[in-house]
């Protein structure tokens, strides 16, 4: 998603520098250039952002959108906030809930934004990607002086996207949690892609327990979701998906620590502050994360 976001951004003729850990996509993208295929018409793009495994290169930009797994958000946040400047806005367009919280405990609500977006991107291999999916993104500063974004919302907008900025995205981001919580642990624990969660009258229950849950937790917290049927909602992103493996599956299978505790954890953190019982959330929550515990002793 990075790589999307900043090459999309760098075929506009912005300066952009891609950071990443993993050298050899650096290296590809800066020897040949970073590659997107739109997933419909199969067209290959190749633009030549710089990119860099230096923190340093990011030094002083005007942005920094962070798009690493929400386990690393704390890492990245403590890392990049020593070579920001004092303008530098720190944008989460992640999944899940809690990395916002990060930002502005490291970067401060002034200088924290947070959005989400219904772009996709899958990673083929070193400096290649596919635009996977297209949709908005909407995005908002955590302090409310929403034109301190108006430049970035420009930029975007020319790269190509479609770009929204709002007054609050709480409601949206919960929005999207509950559709996390519903798929991403199940398709995970069972080892399955999106679509065959539906095949299973008993796993279809345990997506409806768990997402009334978390329906009740927004409810509480007085968030306004953006559709009216959650449950609805879920069913029809996994048929509309059911080729996919999620992100936490891939986690799962690449022997990573998955978000859980930024999912369907964060609604039983939420829920144990308000007093309210989640405990099909609370249970699963727990599976995924003594399976996160035995994949990293492989």
């Amino acid at each position: 998603m990075g790589s999307l976001f900043g090459g999309g951004l760098a075929s506009s003729g912005h300066d952009v520098v891609l950071y990443d850990v993993y050298k050899d996509h650096v290296d590809a993208i800066n020897r040949d250039g970073l590659s997107i295929e739109d997933s419909a018409t199969k067209a290959v793009k190749v633009v030549k952002p710089r990119a860099s495994a230096d923190p340093e290169a990011v030094r002083d930009s005007d942005v920094m959108i962070i798009f690493v797994k929400s386990t690393n958000t704390e890492e990245a946040a403590a890392t990049f906030k020593t070579y920001a400047k004092p303008s530098t806005i720190a944008l989460t367009l992640q999944n899940g809930l809690g990395n916002e919280a990060i930002l502005r405990k490291h970067f401060g609500p002034e200088r924290t934004a947070a959005g989400v977006t219904s772009q996709g991107a899958t990673f083929l291999g070193p400096g290649k990607i596919r635009h996977a999916g297209k949709g908005p993104t909407h995005m908002a500063m955590a302090d409310g002086d929403q034109s301190k974004l108006s430049e970035l919302a420009a930029a975007l907008a020319a790269a190509g996207f479609e770009i929204h900025v709002d007054k609050d995205v709480a409601g949206m981001i919960w929005s999207k949690l509950l559709i996390n919580v519903g798929i991403n642990a199940m398709t995970a624990l069972l080892n399955v892609t999106n679509g065959r969660l539906l095949e299973f009258e008993d796993i279809k229950a345990v997506m409806a327990d768990m997402v009334e849950e978390a329906k009740a937790v927004a409810k509480a917290r007085g968030i306004s979701l953006s559709y009216p049927d959650p449950l609805a909602v879920v069913y029809d992103v996994a048929a509309k998906t059911g080729a996919n493996f999620s992100s936490m599956l891939q986690d799962f299978q690449k022997n990573r620590s998955s978000e859980i505790d930024f999912m369907n954890g964060a609604i039983v953190r939420e829920a144990k502050e308000l007093g309210i019982p989640v405990p099909v959330n609370e249970t699963v929550t727990r599976l995924v994360r003594t399976l996160d515990r035995l994949h990293t002793e492989k």
